[in-house]
């Protein structure tokens, strides 16, 4: 009989929260002022409290004279505004604001701007379809002429719509077909003829799109001659069916969806001559299993970089190949014991011949500078610490932008490296989050700064002259309110001698002397981080507002979350959250090691990851927490998408063990405390089944569990947020903010 993982144990220990560090400017000292109004759910969700002001769609213009965006205006519709660098004023980009077609204004959700700045691509509201896909009819605006156009006779499915470099095309998918349209006579090519529910030209399938994060399926080259475009064969594929119960007869839609072990798209990378209409196949080897998240053009036009990743995830090749002739060769490659992270960090150089790559073979995500031919130039960063992500590169200027966790695991500050090799220089200079918008020259950026008491500021920050200026003081009502409360940093260390950041909110007027339930949340996938010195969205606000109730709020990262190399990561290989509910256990032990807190009463919830989190948490954990809320959760991981899932564990037929051991039907019968699983219908990504085949498992092991179940609404529940909040509120209020038995 196969023997199960013994439940986590362990004796009560005491820790010692070491100093606070990372300060965003507040004292680690708890809120001592007077209680101002209570936040509501209204206040969080649709009162308008805490609603950021943005620049929307930020572009620069290829000059780098300015960039334009989106803004709201104050009767409602969005408006398109040019913000010119050398005058420091924004003015809309066209005179006839709101824009409108046939009297009708336009609701826009997203613009691009053709390069000789004439015509405007405007996308129409977006219409979320039940297989997640965001469709919109289009609008193509002549702003010397003053007309404008519906594309596809006004299709609001067309998706992946591009003006061509040069200004005199665009193309796009329609049927799941890319097609090209002269913008001059209208004139409209087919590039790709035979797109079908099981031919994708164009666009991605549904697994690749959402594991791989890529879903634009196809690019224009530089000199608008030619277009690159994924060819998917998903033919072989199984249908995962979807079902709609709210009509008189239940309504069922099926969609390819690859679970673990099934053949994943067959991928084929076409290159499109416009002129001659031919369609070059690129050399990507014998074995079709696999996949192909990333495809950029060189500078020049001739070559193709393309990013080949096979079905273990343990090899990430970078391959360059003849636009002309297809033949192809491997420059560079990467490999991990476990699996290799797919990247957005290549930057081809102007030059056309020397690539910047981010790598982890040291360890550590680390920058370097390549031939063209693959040969390694330099390293351009180097130590015990990793690169998030890259910004850009200042090809004026010769520096590298990136984000990387250097100083601080729980902020994004941002440095830069010369191309030519030297320091490491910090760029930013407070703690908190940045992310930049980097202008085509590189003199200036664009810059979002938080942190948690603080919402996004928008600032325009000169990297020649060290230049700051306030874009946009973004300043919600709700900040008015001097006893908001706000989370605190800390850290502390396991018992084998870990260190974990941490957070801790406390209620408005904290005592103490009291003590008080704690509302726990986690994710803990590999790499991902919940503990950050950034201003939060809904979901941080609701874990304000329970604060206002009067619990106290924890998070923690555990020891696989990011800032701390491939080797920490690499710990949940073969055995999904092992260390997620580890650590998470020894937070709580943390917790009931503060006088302030009930030991009696730690509750916890999670989404998606964090969903199977706190369902682990209540049947593996022994009952260190007294109720679960479990949003969305992944439940047997066999039965989710393949990408997603075997980076981390391998096939099944390799590691059964590490499969069964994950798979939380197989521990059912260990579930103690109060359980609320809570799952959307609609849900494409983690499957309604997940949790219906968690819940048969319940009852079989005779247990007892509640269920919230939202007819059609899709992974994140964005149809429902006030109803969800408001169950939530009031299940951790009935069994957890008493004394009482659950």
């Amino acid at each position: 009989m196969r023997q199960r993982s013994a439940p986590f144990r362990h004796g009560l220990v005491v820790f010692a929260a070491l100093a606070a560090v990372w300060s965003a400017g507040w004292s680690a000292e708890p809120a001592t002022t007077a209680p101002g109004p209570r936040l509501t759910l209204d206040d969080i969700v649709a009162g308008g409290q805490f609603d950021d002001e943005v620049l929307r769609n930020l572009r620069w213009l290829p000059d780098g004279s300015g960039f334009i965006y989106l803004q709201r205006t104050a009767d409602g519709p969005w408006a398109l505004m040019r913000h010119d660098l050398a005058r420091g004023v924004a003015e809309p980009l066209v005179a006839e604001a709101p824009l409108e077609y046939a009297g009708e204004v336009i609701d826009v959700s997203g613009f691009e701007l053709s390069a000789d700045q004439r015509y405007l691509l405007l996308r129409g509201p977006q219409t979320r379809t039940w297989r997640n896909l965001f469709e919109a009819v289009h609008y193509l605006v002549d702003l010397e002429r003053g007309e404008t156009v519906r594309l596809a006779a006004g299709d609001p499915s067309l998706r992946n719509v591009q003006f061509s470099p040069d200004a005199t095309q665009l193309g796009y998918v329609q049927d799941n077909n890319l097609f090209v349209m002269a913008l001059a006579s209208g004139e409209i090519r087919a590039v790709t003829r035979d797109g079908s529910e099981d031919i994708l030209n164009g666009v991605m399938d549904y697994v690749t799109a959402q594991a791989l994060r890529n879903a634009v399926g196809w690019r224009w080259s530089p000199d608008s001659e030619r277009v690159v475009f994924w060819r998917s064969d998903v033919s072989h594929m199984p249908l995962f069916h979807m079902v709609d119960e709210l009509q008189g007869y239940n309504v069922v839609r099926g969609f390819k969806y690859p679970i673990v072990g099934v053949k994943n798209a067959v991928i084929a990378i076409g290159v499109h001559t416009l002129d001659t209409g031919r369609t070059v196949w690129m050399a990507l080897g014998d074995d079709d299993s696999v996949m192909i998240p990333r495809v950029d053009w060189t500078p020049d036009g001739t070559q193709l970089a393309i990013q080949r990743l096979n079905r273990p995830h343990n090899r990430l090749e970078l391959l360059l190949a003849d636009a002309d002739t297809g033949q192809s060769r491997v420059i560079l490659s990467d490999e991990d014991p476990a699996w290799v992270e797919v990247h957005d960090d290549l930057r081809l150089l102007a030059d056309g011949e020397h690539l910047v790559w981010t790598s982890e073979r040291s360890g550590y995500r680390h920058a370097y500078l390549f031939a063209l031919d693959g040969s390694l130039q330099r390293a351009l960063t180097a130590g015990d610490w990793e690169i998030t992500s890259l910004v850009d590169v200042d090809p004026q200027g010769g520096w590298l932008y990136f984000y990387a966790k250097k100083d601080s695991f729980i902020d994004q500050p941002v440095y830069r490296v010369s191309l030519e090799g030297g320091e490491v220089e910090r760029v930013s200079s407070a703690a908190g989050w940045y992310e930049w918008t980097l202008a085509p020259d590189g003199a200036t950026a664009v810059e979002v700064y938080s942190n948690v008491t603080t919402p996004p500021q928008t600032r325009l920050r000169g990297l020649r002259d060290g230049s700051l200026r306030t874009l946009l003081d973004n300043r919600p009502p709700g900040l008015a309110r001097e006893d908001l409360p706000h989370p605190e940093f800390r850290q502390i260390e396991t018992r084998d001698g870990v260190t974990l950041n941490v957070s801790l909110m406390t209620p408005p007027g904290f005592d103490p002397e009291r003590r008080y339930p704690v509302l726990a949340y986690g994710y803990g996938n590999a790499g991902s981080q919940r503990v950050v010195n950034r201003w939060g969205g809904e979901r941080e606000l609701w874990h304000r507002y329970m604060a206002d109730q009067g619990y106290l709020v924890f998070r923690l990262d555990n020891r696989t979350t990011a800032g701390r190399g491939k080797a920490a990561r690499n710990l949940t290989y073969g055995h999904y959250a092992k260390w997620a509910v580890h650590d998470q256990l020894e937070g709580a032990h943390y917790l009931a090691s503060l006088p302030y807190v009930d030991p009696e009463r730690l509750g916890f919830w999670g989404w998606s990851g964090g969903g199977y989190l706190a369902a682990a948490l209540m049947t593996k954990g022994e009952g260190h927490f007294r109720v679960g809320v479990s949003v969305a959760p992944v439940i047997n991981l066999e039965n989710y998408q393949s990408i997603g899932v075997e980076r981390w564990m391998g096939r099944p037929e390799t590691n059964p063990e590490g499969y069964y051991q994950v798979n939380l039907e197989n521990f059912a019968d260990g579930l103690e405390g109060r359980l609320l699983l809570v799952h959307g219908t609609g849900d494409e990504n983690v499957k309604y089944a997940f949790t219906l085949q968690f819940a048969q498992s319940l009852v079989a092991a005779g247990k007892s569990f509640d269920m919230m179940i939202y007819p059609n609404e899709h992974h994140d529940l964005a149809g429902v947020r006030r109803h969800l909040y408001q169950i939530m509120s009031d299940y951790f209020d009935r069994h957890l903010a008493t004394g009482s038995e659950p």
